[in-house]
């Protein structure tokens, strides 16, 4: 035994490069099925990849596979057809519920087991790792089903800190959400992280395989079945090219057939020509494809009450118009809430189209610090939307408006307001949109 100690202590034992993966979904609620949907088909792909079940962390709040709307009670499927796969079937879901927060994401990607209380990356500068978020966003920001959003502010801290840590030797992250472009301003071109996004950073992305088109086993679903540009970078998975797809081919093939939006690319760009099989693995078919009912994230809520009311029995279009004008009430809400932040950081200024200027211009995110605040005075202050399974002021609609927000934080010098005095405008504008009914 003294032996073999020695031995080892000597000649240690080479350590194997290994692949992690870890993949969040940031909503709740059915017609949110979408999101948990492209999550399983991703956790699926990442065990066809070789990624051991044991490196795959998936959060999700798992509410929509069980739902009492879900025509196929513990399945989900990310496309439609008599032959679709169900993704939930053995998709291993380590952390559900009201766990599922913008921090426990920073705490698993950072190898912080003692504050998750549960399974975190391990990684090592040998090791490749994989991120996949999907949910809502919106300029500098993205949604989590439960607490406050993960601003680009938190994001950034989050990936250097893994730098430092020398947590990987690559990181390849994927992320589906509106205006994701926004979300990695930091990232280096010698950096070895490699972010990949759905839209770039003053768009929406987009729902597919909605409406008409969710029928799985001759059984309509009731909700979107996918995102476009996560459906475009897993589909046909089963054909399992793991060796051949090179990150610039796909990524070439996503940007064609992600018809909707503009999916950009950032960091570094020093290993695109390496198999995607040495970090995660996926095949795109050659044939140019596109969904004809393909949604505008920010309208999807909207178009599938509408539909719903439109398709519903005599006995439950009462009900299914209710649903349907709570959502738009919601949206009109949301939308004179914004106009009213809007008039009142112009009230005491003398410029021409001021609140215009701020509703409409999409200027870069310049002072984080500022927009960090207003956002999370939002989140807290703001009512929540039944209507859209919001736990704070954000929801998918009105994440549109976080540009708003930015715009208010460009302009102080012009408004004359510094930022406390811009959080209190927005405290006293939700304060005020609460007692609304």
């Amino acid at each position: 035994m003294a032996l073999r100690l020695a031995l080892l202590l000597f000649f240690p034992v080479a350590v194997t490069a290994e692949k992690w993966a870890v993949i969040a979904a940031g909503s709740s609620g059915f017609w949110n099925y979408r999101h948990q949907a492209d999550s399983c088909h991703s956790y699926q792909l990442m065990l066809k990849s070789g990624v051991p079940a044991d490196n795959i962390i998936l959060m999700m709040q798992d509410d929509v596979a069980n739902a009492s709307e879900n025509p196929f009670k513990g399945q989900l499927y990310n496309k439609p057809g008599n032959d679709s796969p169900d993704v939930y079937k053995g998709c291993k879901v380590d952390y559900r519920g009201s766990k599922v927060t913008a921090k426990l994401f920073m705490d698993v990607l950072t190898g912080n087991a003692a504050s998750a209380q549960g399974k975190v990356l391990k990684s090592t500068d040998k090791d490749t790792v994989f991120v996949n978020f999907v949910d809502h966003g919106g300029v500098g920001l993205v949604a989590f089903p439960n607490g406050p959003v993960l601003h680009v502010k938190e994001l950034s801290q989050t990936l250097k800190t893994m730098q430092s840590q020398k947590m990987f030797k690559q990181l390849v992250f994927y992320m589906e959400a509106c205006e994701s472009g926004s979300m990695f301003p930091d990232l280096k071109g010698d950096g070895k992280i490699l972010a990949v996004t759905a839209s770039n950073a003053k768009e929406s992305s987009w729902g597919t395989y909605c409406g008409d088109e969710a029928v799985v086993k001759g059984k309509s679903i009731g909700s979107c079945l996918g995102d476009l540009f996560s459906v475009n970078w897993m589909q046909d998975d089963d054909l399992g090219k793991y060796s051949s797809e090179t990150f610039r081919s796909q990524i070439k093939k996503v940007t064609k057939l992600t018809n909707k939006s503009h999916v950009c690319s950032f960091g570094d760009q020093s290993f695109v020509d390496e198999a995607i099989g040495d970090v995660e693995s996926s095949w795109l078919a050659e044939e140019e494809t596109s969904s004809p009912n393909a949604v505008d994230a920010r309208d999807i809520y909207v178009s599938q009450a509408y539909w719903a009311w439109m398709n519903a029995p005599a006995d439950q279009k009462d009900a299914a118009w209710q649903t349907f004008s709570a959502v738009v009430a919601s949206r009109e809400k949301d939308n004179q809430l914004f106009q009213t932040i809007a008039s009142k950081a112009c009230a005491d200024v003398n410029k021409l189209n001021c609140q215009e200027s701020l509703l409409s211009d999409q200027g870069d995110l310049e002072d984080m610090d500022c927009h960090y605040a207003l956002v999370h005075t939002f989140h807290a202050s703001c009512p929540a939307s039944e209507s859209h399974h919001s736990t704070g002021g954000w929801n998918g609609y009105n994440m549109k408006f976080s540009q708003v927000l930015a715009n208010l934080c460009n302009n102080q010098a012009m408004l004359g307001k510094k930022t406390e005095e811009l959080e209190s405008l927005v405290r006293d504008s939700c304060g005020a949109s609460a007692l609304v009914v």
